[in-house]
């Protein structure tokens, strides 16, 4: 049976069972957002208790990606391996002992060595959320639960900044860590009733196992319907003369998966938060409190943002929110790079206020949600954990890099410079965009795979 008929057996109802497993899963994503905005509003305390350097503050910030590519690198082997809940499992506990690793540091190096640990966890869940999800949730509402995964991440970072807030008059940046570590019980404890993932199973030739599993989201029929179209495409494959054509069916969804999560870095969303107290300052406002509430209220567009994005994800479809979103995200840095050649004032303050509130919803509509889906959906099962490790690995190095020389690029070329530069960034982001990235909009994992296929083999008949 085509998937397509498969589609129509599939029940439309949204089961309790999936509606929990997609919020268990989710909140990886908000402890990835927790340390985002907590080490925003922490810095300031940290860098005057600990007398940081500008280096070290950007080392700082950009240490938690640095150990989320670490371990990034061994996640998708031992995915593969173990299976994906163990891994989800594992990822919860690193990102607790990182969080009191962090908390009670007492000077630079331990605390480097907390975020390390922390960015280890959630560089785990930033790869295994996305795969495990793909792989399980229903096709017409997969690119919704997915999305999930950034919505939490915004309100993590939202609810970081209202943290943040209420300890800023006490400075004390050692329980805006603490904090952390609640949701990161809930998703531990959580984690051990979450399925394993059938497509895993499948892998292993555990067939029947990885049916039980579909039939927890789907019904009988659509269950039946999924796993013949899988075994369709693995006898296919397996006996495909023509094996080139499978590699080349391989290598060019990888590549517009990797361009999606390198560039989606390169527009630097993580130090347009991390630093928009900074940034606020730096424009002439003198108030301990404006900068943390404006970054607050930046946190708050991003999380209203992603949840319109979520509704609008399976209906209008990936490719027109991100060709939208790249576009938009583009005139708004130059706004700010415009803003800040400018004279400190409040004229400064409202047009870089524009500015980035505009960033942030451009982002949010389309960039935000679009780079875990493609990420997760364009990848072929044969090659999907290694190749989304690649994927977030190459992602999480460049915004390492570009966390830790954001503030040295600052001082050389100033925010005016950096915003221009990551403008140009996103203009090839568009193009792309534009151009290569398909559409995949209520389509099973196993039809986009087949569309590669089928538009490699066409490639090749005409020769290109």
């Amino acid at each position: 049976m085509k998937a397509k008929e498969s589609k129509k057996t599939e029940d439309n109802k949204t089961s309790f069972f999936t509606i929990f497993v997609i919020i268990v899963s989710a909140l990886a994503g908000c402890l990835y957002g927790l340390d985002i905005g907590a080490i925003g509003g922490a810095l300031g305390f940290i860098t005057k208790e600990m007398h940081l350097s500008a280096g070290q503050q950007g080392i700082i910030v950009g240490a938690v990606l640095g150990g989320g590519s670490i371990a990034i690198l061994i996640t998708g082997i031992l995915a593969d391996a173990i299976g994906r809940k163990k891994m989800i499992i594992i990822s919860a506990a690193v990102f607790i002992v990182g969080v009191f690793w962090t908390s009670y540091a007492s000077d630079y190096h331990h605390l480097l060595y907390g975020r390390l640990i922390m960015g280890a966890g959630v560089g785990i869940s930033a790869i295994l959320i996305p795969l495990y999800l793909s792989e399980s949730a229903p096709a017409r509402i997969r690119g919704c639960a997915i999305s999930c995964f950034q919505l939490f991440l915004s309100g993590g970072i939202l609810l970081a900044y209202v943290v943040d807030l209420a300890f800023t008059k006490s400075s004390n940046w050692r329980a805006m860590f603490k904090v952390l570590a609640i949701p990161g019980f809930l998703f531990f404890i959580g984690s051990f009733f979450l399925p394993e993932s059938p497509t895993w199973y499948f892998m292993k030739n555990k067939v029947e196992k990885s049916k039980r599993i579909f039939l927890k989201f789907h019904t009988k029929e659509g269950a039946d319907c999924i796993l013949a179209d899988m075994l369709a495409l693995k006898e296919k494959k397996k006996h495909d003369i023509n094996q080139s054509v499978l590699r080349k069916a391989y290598v060019l969804p990888f590549i517009i998966a990797l361009s999606v999560a390198c560039l989606t870095q390169a527009t630097r969303i993580n130090c347009i938060l991390q630093y928009a107290p900074t940034i606020f300052e730096e424009t002439g406002d003198t108030s301990k409190y404006l900068p943390m509430v404006l970054g607050t209220g930046v946190t708050l567009i991003s999380f209203i943002i992603t949840m319109v994005a979520m509704a609008l994800i399976d209906k209008i479809g990936r490719k027109p929110l991100l060709v939208f979103s790249t576009g938009g995200v583009a005139i708004c840095l130059i706004i700010m790079g415009v803003a800040s050649l400018m004279q400190p004032s409040k004229l400064t303050i409202g047009l870089l206020t524009l500015g980035m509130f505009g960033y942030i919803f451009s982002y949010c509509i389309g960039i935000g949600v679009v780079v875990w889906l493609a990420t997760s959906e364009l990848l072929p099962t044969a090659i999907r954990s290694k190749g989304l490790a690649i994927c977030l690995f190459a992602n999480s190095m460049i915004s390492t890099i570009l966390a830790a020389v954001f503030m040295i690029m600052k001082a050389h070329i100033g925010y005016s410079g950096v915003f221009f530069m990551l403008a140009g960034f996103t203009v090839v982001y568009f193009l792309i965009a534009l151009f290569f990235v398909p559409e995949t909009k209520g389509k099973t994992i196993e039809e986009i795979e087949e569309y590669f296929r089928h538009k490699v083999e066409e490639d090749t008949k005409l020769g290109r």
